[in-house]
Order: structure tokens, then C-alpha cells, then sequence
């Protein structure tokens, strides 16, 4: 990653059977999940738009590994607002509305197969039945009442009770709150059942933070004050770190505040790290150092910190937000606004400088994302799709 990297595969809007005027966008729509739709393997969806006077959309599909069409692209609504796409499970659903109702579209994620298209309760616009992506699944959050399933005619199927707000979610595992001071619920989003954490019959669990090795939360049992408690990723109780107040987590470490203290845990509950309260701030593992980042305005302050010895290194003026990855020495990001001049920025962690960047012209529909262990770059025209490689 020290040096810009150069188009590997590439997949065409000719390519992948789409018209030749067709782009890959949501037309500036912010509020369309898209153009990319990304899942936690390979499989990746792309959203595009023909016809300058009477727009068609279509939902078209690629393999990031090697850039091959999944399927033919897949006819969906015309006119000028863009449809909303998720990956659920297998299959992929968009949902365009109008002015009476809202209709759904239900592609077999891996033949391009229509398996459902007709009028839908989701609604992309309100705060009852809005869709929205957790991972590999689409769930219908309404507000003060919970979380629906979405099921094959995208319809709301199983449900559970809360705010109807996911505040975190790994893997096919989320956490809902029921309302203050109510304590909240882990539930399988494939089938809405409630995961019982290792924890007594009277206790209330709330900020539920994952990380790769189960998930941290604050516990208050029986009226008492909470403390933050370790769990595996089958909910087995694997440690008490006391503090009250899980902050963040990052790769498998907790970080936890405690009055004037904060530490950063491993999933053991050893203490790793134990810093002064005024030094928290986003954190980030890179290989064995943890960067802990705070900002102040348009600068990023972010300090390193050896896990092995707890010594901090030498500060950068870096911003993680929008982190892709990193070789251990370099880390890349893709910049969080779509207006910036960068579309990718990579740092040398060492000296803190830029490595390299890819510009953003004005006008640009470029995005780069992350898709498996592949970064996958949009175009600024809009119409090719390309991975990004070292060079040889």
C-alpha cells in the first residue's frame, strides 16, 4: 500500500449488458443506500440509471474477486428518484416510492432471478417501517415500537419490541434498547429470536458494543449501578472489567471510562492500556498499536500507542474516519464526505505524510469501497467499476 495502486479487473457498464448511456448513481440522491451495495463476501450490487428524459433504472451484480457479472442487470422502476437497494441474506431488495404507495423489487442475489415485485408496507421516507441494511440483512425500524424482519415479498415478518433504533449489530447479531432505563435486547436477525447473555434473571443490558471476539456492555443488576462486562460471541460472561461506561471498541479490545480512568481491555479482560480521562478519544488497531484520535474542528489529532509496552509514539494529524485497511505500515481511507478532494487518501503511519491520494474532480460520481479483502473504485464518469491492485 506504500505506493498508489493501478486498476486490476475492470467491469464496464457494457460489460455487465447495461445500456451504453447508463451510469452507475444515485443522481445525487444522499438519501439512496448505493450506488454500491456492498455484502461480507464477494458479492457486490450496483445500482444504475439510463435515458437522460425518461430515466430507467436497473440493479446489475459483480463478483469482486475477479469482476464477473453475477447476472444480467434486472429492470426496476423509471423516473427521476432513484430506488433504495439492500442486500438481505441471499437475495437483494429495492424499494422505489411514489406518490401513492411504494413498490418492492426482490432480485436472487445470485442468479438475478425477480423473485417478487408488487407494493410494499416499507417506507424510505418515514419513521414507520423504514428499511434499513445491518450487515448482510435488511430489517423495517419503526420508531417507539422495534425492529421487523424483512422477509421474501418484502413484507415485515418477525419483530421485537424497543425504541425501533438498532444502536449495534455484528455478524447476524443486533442490540436494541427498550427506552430508558429499560435495559434493551440481542436478537439473530435472521429470525428476530432474543439472545439471553450470561447474565442474572433481574439485569438490565444497554450500550452493547461488538467486537471480533463476542461484545462488551454495561450490566446493572438489581437496581445497582451498571458495570461493563465482557461477553463471548455466544453470550458467555468472559470477564468483569468494573467501570461504568463502554466507549468504543476497535478489532477484539473494549475501551471502557472509570471516573478519571480509561482503559482498553482485551476480551479476557486483561487491561492493556490505562490512560487519563482527557486522552479518550475514536480508536483504531493497526497490527499491535492503537491509535486513539481526537479531533478539534478540521484537525485530527491522533496518537499511537505501542500495546506491547503501552508506550505512546509520535502523534499524526490523521483522520481514521473511513478507514479501509492498512498493510501494517500504510493505512487508506476513503474520505466520509462525498464532496471532498479526495475520493482515497493513504498515510505512512511512520512519518505521518501522505503516501499518495486519489483526486476527487469536480463533478465526480467516483466511490471506492471495501468488499472482502478487495477495494473496488467507481469511475468519476460513472461508468466502469475497476478493483485496485500494487502495481507489478
Amino acid at each position: 500500500m506504500g505506493v498508489e495502486p493501478v486498476p486490476g479487473w475492470k467491469a464496464s457498464v457494457n460489460s455487465l449488458g447495461l445500456p451504453s448511456d447508463a451510469r452507475f448513481t444515485t443522481s445525487g440522491d444522499s438519501t439512496a443506500p448505493g450506488p454500491i451495495i456492498t455484502t461480507s463476501d464477494s458479492r457486490t450490487y450496483v445500482l444504475a440509471t439510463s435515458g437522460a428524459t425518461d430515466p430507467q433504472w436497473w440493479l446489475a451484480g459483480v463478483d469482486a474477486r475477479d469482476g464477473h457479472r453475477l447476472f444480467p442487470p434486472v429492470a426496476l422502476n423509471a423516473g427521476q428518484r432513484p430506488p433504495s437497494c439492500f442486500a438481505n441474506g441471499r437475495a437483494v431488495v429495492c424499494v422505489a416510492e411514489d406518490s401513492a404507495a411504494a413498490t418492492a423489487w426482490v432480485v436472487d442475489g445470485d442468479t438475478g432471478m425477480l423473485t417478487y415485485m408488487g407494493r410494499t408496507d416499507l417506507d424510505l421516507y418515514s419513521s414507520k417501517l423504514r428499511p434499513r441494511q445491518l450487515g448482510d440483512y435488511l430489517v423495517a425500524q419503526t420508531e417507539r415500537e422495534g425492529v421487523y424482519g424483512v422477509g421474501p415479498d418484502a413484507a415485515p415478518t418477525w419483530f421485537v419490541g424497543g425504541v425501533g433504533v438498532v444502536a449495534s449489530h455484528n455478524g447476524g447479531v443486533a442490540f436494541q434498547s427498550r427506552g430508558e432505563g429499560l435495559g434493551g435486547d440481542l436478537f439473530a436477525m435472521t429470525d428476530g429470536k432474543i439472545i439471553h447473555p450470561d447474565t442474572p434473571p433481574d439485569a438490565l443490558v444497554r450500550s452493547v458494543r461488538f467486537f471480533d471476539a463476542g461484545f462488551a456492555a454495561e450490566v446493572a443488576s438489581s437496581g445497582g449501578l451498571p458495570a461493563v462486562q465482557l461477553f463471548d460471541d455466544a453470550g458467555r460472561k468472559t470477564a468483569d472489567v468494573g467501570g461504568n461506561q463502554v466507549v468504543g471498541t476497535t478489532a477484539n479490545l473494549t475501551a471502557v471510562f472509570d471516573d478519571d480512568r480509561w482503559g482498553i481491555y482485551a476480551p479476557d479482560g486483561a487491561r492493556l492500556l490505562d490512560l487519563p480521562r482527557e486522552q479518550a478519544g475514536g480508536i483504531q488497531l493497526i497490527g499491535s498499536t492503537l491509535w486513539v484520535t481526537k479531533s478539534g474542528g478540521a484537525v485530527h489529532h491522533s496518537q499511537p500507542y505501542d500495546l506491547r509496552t503501552g508506550d505512546p509514539g509520535k502523534p499524526c494529524d490523521i483522520d481514521f474516519g473511513g478507514y479501509l485497511g492498512s498493510d501494517g505500515s500504510v493505512a487508506v481511507r476513503a474520505p466520509l464526505n462525498p464532496k471532498s478532494d479526495d475520493l482515497a487518501q493513504a498515510y505512512d503511519l511512520a512519518t505521518c505524510r501522505l503516501a499518495w491520494s486519489i483526486p476527487r474532480p469536480a463533478g465526480s460520481l467516483g466511490r471506492l469501497v471495501r468488499t472482502g479483502d478487495t477495494l473496488v473504485r467507481l469511475s468519476d464518469t460513472g461508468t466502469e467499476l475497476a478493483s485496485l491492485v500494487a502495481p507489478q
